[in-house]
């Protein structure tokens, strides 16, 4: 069967992002949460097209335990295939990860 839709969800624990002073963590969050959106949007679009897509990216100020991105691709209303799903979040945290590196989306606080 084909996929008919994705769903993905992030989640930034802003509070994790820097090691340093400087940074204005609450715009560098919001930048990081709209880059990370249109990667995973952009490699869904072209690699499925046709497909509804769900990007949701969260944002807690606060530090706490990393968390792993969840795809969800569908088959159908509910059928979730596990394998398809595993295989693009594979390729979304490697893109994802190349991506974000090069902290493009950190504002230094004024």
């Amino acid at each position: 069967m084909a996929i008919t839709r994705i769903i993905v969800v992030d989640f930034i624990m802003a509070g994790n992002l820097f090691q340093e002073q400087g940074y204005d963590i609450d715009r560098s969050a919001d930048n990081l949460a709209e880059l990370k959106g249109q990667i995973i949007v952009n490699y869904l679009e072209e690699k499925y097209p046709g497909v509804e897509i769900y990007a949701d990216i969260a944002i807690q100020k606060e530090a706490g335990t990393p968390w792993n991105l969840e795809v969800m691709a569908y088959v159908g209303e509910e059928e979730m295939d596990r394998s398809e799903s595993a295989v693009i979040q594979q390729e979304l945290v490697r893109l994802l990860a190349k991506g974000t590196a090069g902290l493009s989306w950190a504002v230094r606080a004024d």
